[in-house]
């Protein structure tokens, strides 16, 4: 066989293929992908929200929280930052507690989710309560961490829509990462 005659019609079939794609093809273009997520709010650890244990001195006399950059307002011993539709909270709850499973029962009353001990945070007993509640229609996902502080119980709060929660929860990781 001829080579040349080989090799024409290698590229005639070749051509034919992209002309049937073109036309067989239907014409639809194949769905775009969807857009990646937005990363995740960056945590910059520069700034630490503290709360004085009273009558305590020394090592351990404060809780030191670290806590984002973001914008921030307070009502008394309640500090909130915001980003977005994401919020970090923490107080300083005046309670009378044994432990910080019972401050934050208490503190949670009947208002639902669940309240279960937390792993010790800073050498204090800490405990975690978590839920869910609709704003505007939306479903948001909370979890609140209580740490025992003597007369008190400190908690550091964490709100976001339920989409959203998990793929933000290194934020509250970060201020869980707690000193004092």
């Amino acid at each position: 066989m001829n080579k040349k005659l080989v090799g024409s019609a290698v590229v005639g079939a070749a051509v034919l293929a992209i002309v049937v794609a073109q036309f067989v093809g239907g014409g639809d273009e194949a769905p775009a992908a969807a857009p990646p997520p937005p990363p995740a709010p960056k945590f910059i650890r520069e700034t630490l929200e503290i709360y004085q244990i009273q009558d305590a001195t020394g090592p351990g006399a404060a809780i030191e929280i670290p806590v984002p950059s973001w914008a921030v307002s307070r009502d008394k011993e309640r500090a909130s930052y915001r980003q977005g539709e994401l919020l970090l909270e923490t107080d300083r709850v005046p309670i009378t507690q044994e432990d910080a499973l019972g401050g934050l029962r208490a503190v949670a009353g009947g208002q639902g989710g669940t309240v279960v001990e937390h792993a010790p945070i800073a050498d204090r007993d800490a405990a975690e309560w978590d839920y869910t509640y609709e704003r505007d229609g939306v479903p948001r996902r909370v979890t609140v961490v209580g740490l025992g502080a003597g007369d008190a119980l400190v908690t550091v709060r964490f709100e976001a829509p339920v989409a959203e929660f998990e793929r933000n929860r290194g934020v509250l990781d970060e201020a869980l990462k707690i000193r004092g």
